[in-house]
């Protein structure tokens, strides 16, 4: 008796119904694109948005002048211990820019009393979540380890497997959860000094000009102005700063390179504060003296007069009263969900006043980065009924939709 070929064995061993020929019944399609939103219950969506206008951070930031210097002090403190642990370990300065930005959107949309008090360990969990964005291969505990010999000279060096991490290590993963929920989960970073580079070798620009403008182009994410410009205008202003400090003045054609020179002195304007207020935590601050910068500024708001009288400001608003009435509750999607990951039990029992359709308290988000995917969705939900109103903290209530696509 032939063998029988191997083919027709596994046909003969196999269940009845999986080689049966009748038709397949049809399955519903379940791919992200085709679920409909009814399908959630109280379901808010948070699309990213990686720029933000002048307006929006300020409706997020403190505005008593006492705490806002105590915040700044406390950012400008962050960075640069990101920059200290970020050279300790040889990363490059992509990894530590963009972790300067995870640190800024964390402080704007997640106001914790332990983020505040505790920097560090906010600045360390935004440079260990910066490595995975830009590929640096470094484990959370090496990154640990070498903050903890640097904060504590003095003791007895540790490594990576030392006890001592231990309950460190959860708080920075609980930090982490923080973190990519106010970048939204969206991780395309791009950054200055590449287009810097491009620039000053366009305008044939020298070596120690260049040089100048790179050690601005690094200042530049002490500031907030990555969360307001696009990475080839913060090259710009670096160039442009350079150039003012320098006596070196070379007319850029801004709009040739798809740059607003409004943007552009907007961004200058926030260094020169930089360097007039915290020039000891800077990299250029201490190269010059303080009347260097103050005869800048002052030349800086002359050249910025046209587009602060009643003109358009940055980023496109308007800077009359009346438009920032009108355009307030436009920008209460960028509020972060309120749910505190840090300092939540679940044995808590739910707060009377807590309304339980809150964004993010006991509902669900769902981040995205396409817009046409969220309109779409949006529609759904409002074809369902299911739009809800709630209670942000600024007290305007708005729907979970609010906000510009």
């Amino acid at each position: 008796m032939g063998r029988i070929p191997n083919d027709r064995l596994r046909i003969a061993q196999s269940p009845p119904e999986m080689h049966s020929t009748q038709p397949a019944p049809s399955r519903r399609s379940t791919s992200p694109s085709s679920t409909h939103s009814q399908n959630f219950s109280n379901t808010y969506i948070q699309r990213s948005r990686p720029y933000l206008t002048d307006q929006q951070i300020e409706e997020r930031s403190r505005r008593d002048s006492q705490t806002e210097a105590k915040e700044t002090s406390t950012r400008l403190n962050a960075c640069a211990w990101i920059m200290q642990l970020g050279h300790a370990l040889q990363f490059p300065i992509r990894t530590m820019a963009t972790a300067m930005i995870l640190y800024h959107r964390s402080r704007l949309f997640s106001r914790n009393p332990y983020s505040e008090q505790q920097y560090v360990d906010v600045a360390v969990a935004a440079l260990f979540v910066a490595c995975k964005i830009e590929d640096t291969l470094k484990k959370s505990r090496e990154i640990l380890a070498t903050s903890y010999n640097m904060r504590h000279p003095q003791h007895e060096p540790i490594n990576s497997d030392s006890s001592i991490l231990d309950e460190t290590v959860k708080r920075i993963i609980g930090i982490e959860r923080v973190i990519l929920e106010s970048s939204s989960f969206d991780f395309r970073y791009r950054h200055a000094q590449p287009f810097l580079i491009k620039f000053a070798k366009k305008f044939g620009c020298s070596k120690a000009l260049t040089q100048l403008a790179w050690d601005i182009s690094v200042d530049v994410y002490k500031t907030l102005s990555p969360l307001k410009a696009t990475p080839h205008v913060l090259a710009l202003a670096s160039l442009d700063l350079a150039m003012r400090l320098e006596d070196q003045r070379v007319e850029i054609e801004y709009e040739k390179f798809e740059a607003s020179r409004e943007v552009v002195l907007s961004v200058i304007d926030d260094l020169l504060e930089l360097y007039t207020s915290h020039k000891i935590q800077t990299i250029v601050g201490l190269n010059y003296d303080s009347n260097v910068y103050l005869t800048q500024r002052i030349q800086l708001n002359k050249e910025r007069t046209p587009y602060t009288n009643g003109h358009s400001s940055q980023n496109g608003t308007s800077s009359n009263s009346s438009s920032h009435q009108n355009n307030h509750s436009n920008n209460n999607h960028y509020i972060h969900p309120s749910r505190d990951f840090l300092n939540t039990s679940p044995a808590e029992s739910i707060p009377p006043t807590v309304v339980p359709t809150e964004r993010g308290t006991y509902g669900t988000i769902r981040f995205m980065i396409d817009p046409a995917r969220e309109r779409t969705e949006k529609e759904q939900m409002n074809d369902s009924g299911r739009s809800k109103e709630f209670a942000s903290p600024n007290g305007v209530v708005v729907s979970p939709w609010s906000g510009r696509s």
